[in-house]
């Protein structure tokens, strides 16, 4: 038994496990469900060992230490080892963060551990087209000289340098995968935040995106739960050449002890290159559209470049205003509304309703309708973190009108399609004329998201 065998027989069910049990909770912005990245692997390693030995039996003559290294990688074993490759796909870079943790004491903590799963998901950019496409070409190389290194190497160094290349493999053919999905392409990741590009991410998934390759060929391609849907016919046999192409190129080199550079070009120009209709438009603009966002332009993803912004938000809202010469005489209410995106600029007008629980000067209870304007002001902790500025007025609709005027800035912790929001500013209460606090906490969620596409 191999190291390769061994070291799956002892983490491979945990690992499995704890990715079964956090597809079932909510989930970052992935390509592929968990089973998807498992057919996917599984599936492109049979294949390309069929084509590898194909091509071994048809060289006379015959290497025997050739024929020993195929049968170690493709030989009785095979069903195994697909399996095995399939899962480890599945699990790299969205539950470990590097190959060599497959192999760390560690590594077994991290295959259960929620605070590594969500903390890798914070860093989830290298999974979107075209930031994916240059990660597994890294990944691979590095695996190609593991599996080189195995070829010329005796005994059991042979083989911890072909579990070594399968490993870094594993990561690289993750990557590739996640550079066919519709929702990993067509906008900046990395400057959306995480509620904005979860959502834009599923949206895409479902509706399917047009993109060709490098070669010149077009398909329609989806995402998530979509891989065997018979309209990704031809999503799902582009991804799966590209990734049979990749694990043939990592077996040829260990098993022939040769690189396979025509096979590496070959995964390259299956990647999407080109998108066409890659923005969504606000809620506002497609009550006015006539039919999809689409004008049959051919847009590179490299200069995909615009953010997906949060467009619909349902919000709760519980705040507190006092005046300064009064802090303990406070009023305090609880308010829900929308957040809606405005056209062409980076920014949301919301509109609330609610009453208040307690009024300052021992008033009596009124409802209360918001209106206002929120402005982002930028994202920390690769959009975990939002900040934004909000001018809103609270209108008192009592026996004794009222308003209150505040500005304040709001600090979003966005998990999914959940934003948690505090508040903190200032106010100006009136008709009293009384300049005060205002403070709040809130919890939203992210139904739409706009944007995407070239500047």
């Amino acid at each position: 038994m191999t190291n390769f065998s061994r070291g799956w027989r002892r983490f491979g069910p945990a690992a499995v496990a704890a990715a079964w049990a956090a597809s079932l909770s909510a989930r970052p912005a992935f390509g592929w469900e968990t089973t998807e990245h498992q057919e996917i692997g599984r599936t492109a390693y049979l294949e390309a060992c069929a084509e590898l030995r194909a091509k071994v039996t048809g060289r006379p003559p015959r290497d025997p230490a050739v024929a020993a290294r195929l049968d170690r990688a493709c030989g009785p074993n095979l069903p195994v080892l697909a399996r095995l490759y399939g899962d480890a796909t599945a699990i790299a870079g969205d539950f470990l963060g590097h190959p060599a943790e497959f192999l760390s004491q560690g590594g077994a903590w991290r295959f259960s551990s929620k605070k590594h799963y969500w903390l890798l998901a914070l860093e989830n950019s290298a999974h979107f087209n075209p930031t994916s496409t240059r990660a597994w070409a890294e990944y691979h190389q590095q695996a190609v000289a593991y599996a080189l290194a195995g070829a010329a190497a005796p005994g059991l160094a042979m083989v911890e340098q072909l579990e070594l290349a399968l490993f870094e493999s594993a990561f690289a053919d993750h990557y590739l995968q996640d550079s066919f999905p519709a929702g990993h392409m067509g906008f900046n990741r990395a400057a959306s935040s995480a509620a904005a590009a979860k959502t834009f991410h599923d949206t895409w998934n479902q509706r399917g995106r047009v993109v060709t390759d490098r070669a010149g060929h077009r398909w329609v391609t989806y995402g998530d739960g979509k891989l065997d849907d018979p309209a990704n016919a031809d999503g799902k046999a582009h991804v799966m050449r590209a990734a049979t192409l990749s694990v043939r190129s990592l077996l040829t080199a260990f098993v022939l002890g040769v690189p396979a550079p025509d096979d590496d070009l070959a995964v390259w120009q299956t990647f999407p290159f080109t998108i066409e209709a890659p923005q969504l438009l606000t809620e506002v603009q497609e009550i006015f559209a006539e039919g999809p966002p689409a004008n049959g332009e051919l847009i590179p993803l490299l200069v995909a470049l615009r953010p997906a912004t949060k467009d619909l938000v349902a919000a709760a809202t519980l705040w507190s205003v006092a005046s300064f010469d009064h802090p303990g005489d406070d009023t305090l209410a609880l308010v829900g509304g929308i957040e809606l995106g405005i056209p062409f600029i980076p920014a949301q007008t919301y509109l609330g309703a609610g009453g208040t629980l307690q009024a300052m000067g021992a008033r009596a209870r009124t409802a209360v309708v918001e209106t206002g304007v929120l402005i982002p002001l930028g994202l920390s902790i690769s959009g975990l973190l939002s900040h934004q500025l909000d001018v809103t007025a609270s209108w008192l609709l009592g026996r004794d009108f009222g308003a209150i005027v505040h500005g304040e800035y709001q600090l979003n912790l966005e998990l999914g399609n959940l934003v948690f929001s505090a508040h903190g500013g200032l106010a100006e209460i009136f008709p009293q004329r009384l300049a005060g606090y205002y403070g709040a906490v809130g919890l939203g969620f992210v139904f739409s998201a706009a944007g995407g596409g070239a500047f």
